[in-house]
């Protein structure tokens, strides 16, 4: 091989590797390249479903990690203020204690001071909200709003500067330019403090003839109006503030005044703002994050017992009654209605069906009331179930159980009477929701569960009322035949219970007479047998034992 040949297969072999090097140093940029987009994507980035698919690309997701709590902003600008406003008006108090002592500050100075200041504390906390200082701003304007009403206060009852109608006028102007205020800033806290102020005016006022539609108009009307707002701007704790606190102000004047006269005032101003929120809760088709239908029940029971504590124990309880009525007719129609125009009525059922419920107790006796009750809860339940409405269907158990207990509470003295239709009732509408609920609800745990429930409530809850009526029928019987009749009873209900499965092939039926048959065995033996005579003890298990046999011969049989 000469030298030529030599030189031109170097060559080739150069070639081959500056080859082989580029193809690895490609490689190479390329994973780097993919390494840098993965963890750090750009602006100019392409969707996923733009991109060429590759097999070894992996995403990787990036997580944030959560920014750190700012302790300083939230102890120094937001806490700081708040607590610290305190105890420099502690300072400014003491401080004006001791001027006042020493005969520096006298009473008109006193006054103006406080006025001054609370125009500070305003101004002041307009500069700090415009700085964007809002927790410091609004301590500040809250605080001036309480100087400015204290100032007020001094000036009126304690000095007697100012004469009572000018001073109401003052008050209501301070909490009119305070709601203003708390409005424009859009500041719930200023809101609500405003709120208690006002309701308190009235009774900052020293009056010599006090009058009980002013002092309940007063507070109707500010408690009407600032509901109002509180809704407008979505204030949920002024909200609620204002449908609450109106109560306390009113139940102070009943018990401090205990005037018969003040009754209609009180009772006018409860039902108004109840109407209020009812036509609230007409208007608005959807209910807002403020919970106006939770304010619409709790309203009308505060207005149940309102009307009940100021007219249902007296002479005028047919006014109770009649309010009753008008309430529950009102609901009802509003439910319908609201039902028509497929718009959400469950409050308005619920409503309707507790204010039905306090009516049938207030009117009916306590023997007829439980079987309208029974009928009134059964109807709701079979509502609440149809519209699933839960706060309906709790209404309805609720209704429902009470009835229960008024049934259970009377026991049956006499076939024809008022408590052996209520067992009645009680017997039918339990198997009423049995086949209600077997045929509206789906199948599930929920169906069996309730079904079997109610199953067993029919059955034991039959027997008690058969019970009872043999015991009524036999009570001029001797005490040997009394018992004798009874377990027969009992054994025709096991055996009625036992053909009942086999005719409808129902395996749990027969199951329950043949528990029912066991239970009539254990009734004889520990209650019939230490006082029945020989006789009535052989009739006894002579009928049982034969009975129990041929049941027994009957399964045999079928089995064949």
């Amino acid at each position: 091989m000469n030298l030529e040949t030599r030189i031109e297969a170097l060559e080739k072999k150069v070639n081959e590797l500056e080859e082989q090097l580029s193809i690895l140093l490609e490689k190479t940029t390329k994973s780097q390249v993919q390494q840098v987009h993965t963890t750090q994507p750009t602006f100019d980035q392409k969707p996923q479903s733009m991109q060429p698919h590759h097999l070894n690309e992996v995403t990787i997701p990036i997580k944030q990690p959560a920014p750190p709590r700012d302790w300083e902003h939230l102890i120094a600008r937001v806490w700081l203020p708040r607590i610290f406003i305190v105890v420099f008006l502690l300072g400014v108090l003491w401080g004006f204690t001791a001027a006042v002592n020493a005969g520096i500050i006298t009473e008109p100075v006193r006054c103006i001071l406080g006025v001054i200041v609370a125009g500070f504390m305003y101004w002041q906390g307009e500069v700090q909200i415009r700085r964007k200082r809002m927790a410091l701003g609004q301590v500040l304007l809250g605080g001036s709003s309480g100087v400015l009403i204290l100032s007020l206060f001094a000036a009126h009852m304690l000095f007697a500067l100012i004469p009572p109608t000018l001073a109401f006028v003052l008050y209501v102007v301070t909490i009119a330019a305070s709601v203003f205020t708390a409005i424009r800033h859009r500041s719930q806290a200023l809101m609500i403090i405003t709120l208690l102020a006002g309701y308190l005016v009235p009774f900052l006022v020293d009056s010599a003839k006090p009058n009980i539609w002013v002092f309940a108009g007063y507070e109707g009307l500010f408690s009407m109006v600032m509901i109002v707002l509180s809704l407008r701007f979505s204030f949920r704790g002024a909200y609620f503030t204002a449908f609450g606190v109106l109560h306390l102000p009113l139940l102070f004047s009943i018990l401090f005044a205990d005037d018969i006269g003040s009754r209609p005032a009180i009772l006018t101003v409860v039902i108004l703002q109840h109407l209020l929120l009812f036509a609230i809760s007409v208007l608005r088709s959807k209910d807002s994050l403020i919970g106006q239908r939770v304010t619409l029940f709790l309203s009308f029971g505060l207005l149940a017992s309102w009307t009940y504590g100021l007219y249902g124990g007296s002479k005028d309880r047919v006014f109770y009654e009649w309010m009753l009525a008008i309430w529950s007719l009102l609901y009802s129609g509003t439910s319908f209605w609201l039902y028509r125009q497929k718009r959400a009525f469950s409050v308005q059922l619920s409503i309707a069906t507790f204010s039905v419920f306090l009516w049938l107790i207030y009117v009916l006796h306590a023997d007829q009331a439980g079987s309208a009750i029974l009928v009134e809860g059964a109807i709701a339940l079979c509502l609440g179930a149809k519209f699933k409405s839960k706060l309906q269907q709790i209404s309805g158990a609720i209704t429902y159980f009470i009835g229960i207990l008024f049934v259970l509470t009377h026991p049956i003295h006499d076939l024809l009477s008022d408590e052996s239709f209520a067992w009645l009732v009680l017997v039918a509408t339990i198997g009423g929701l049995y086949a209600f609920f077997r045929s509206t609800l789906e199948e599930g745990r929920a169906r069996t569960e309730i079904s079997l429930i109610l199953l067993w409530m029919e059955l034991i809850l039959l027997l008690v009322y058969l019970t009872q009526l043999t015991n009524s029928l036999t009570r001029t019987l001797t005490y040997d035949y009394q018992h004798l009749v009874l377990s027969a009873v009992w054994v025709v209900y096991a055996i009625l219970l036992i053909v009942f499965g086999l005719i409808v092939q129902k395996p749990k039926a027969r199951l329950v007479g043949i528990i029912f048959l066991f239970v009539t065995l254990l009734k004889i033996i520990f209650i019939d047998l230490p006082d029945v005579s020989t006789a009535v003890r052989a009739i006894l298990f002579i009928g049982l034992g034969a009975i129990g046999v041929g049941i027994s011969r009957l399964f045999y049989k079928r089995k064949e």
